[in-house]
């Protein structure tokens, strides 16, 4: 009796073995296949907001998807940018078939947004056209929020920087921004 479970747990070894074997790929094959971010991370997922001017602009980021709701001008402007996937190292720059769509990578620990047209190897933090998110750590009566901080670079040539944190309700936008400036800085 002893051999036989001893010949059956043998038997399941090697074939527990064989079988991750086959279905383990090797790191070359990984690392050849480098591509950017199919979808935001969990924890960059659901709206948020932000207050400005007596109104409060919406962010909104699913796991496929980005969309937005801001005040500017008198009207409101609306919009969305669907993730599109593309090896790291490959040049969109002028593609016009993606043309709206957005590309995710990390840099420098970072999550970057990237217009799919506008992306090329190297692209980072600070570049124009990038949009860079972190989500950090506030304190909101006495107790520990989380807010998504926002990096925005739209023309580094003339200084236009926009960095904001956006909130989960709208009592906490406006709470950290109550005169409601454009500009948020940082603690």
């Amino acid at each position: 009796m002893k051999f036989t479970n001893m010949m059956g747990a043998l038997l399941a070894t090697v074939s527990l073995g064989a079988a991750l074997a086959v279905t383990t790929p090797t790191t070359d094959a990984q690392a050849s296949t480098k591509t950017t971010m199919a979808s935001f991370p969990k924890k960059f997922q659901g709206t948020w907001y932000y207050y400005q001017k007596g109104h409060y602009n919406r962010y909104t980021i699913k796991a496929k998807q980005t969309s937005f709701r801001n005040f500017s001008g008198k009207k409101w402007r609306t919009g969305y940018s669907p993730v599109k996937v593309t090896p790291l190292n490959k040049k969109t720059k002028n593609v016009k078939k993606y043309q709206g769509d957005t590309v995710l990578f990390m840099s420098k620990g970072w999550l970057m947004d990237h217009p799919w047209e506008y992306y090329s190897k190297g692209i980072k933090i600070n570049d124009p056209g990038t949009e860079g998110y972190k989500i950090v750590t506030r304190h909101y009566r006495g107790k520990k929020i989380k807010s998504l901080f926002i990096d925005r670079v739209w023309d580094a040539s003339n200084g236009e920087l926009h960095l904001q944190h956006y909130y989960k309700t709208k009592a906490q936008a406006k709470a950290f921004n109550p005169t409601g400036l454009i500009e948020d800085y940082p603690d």
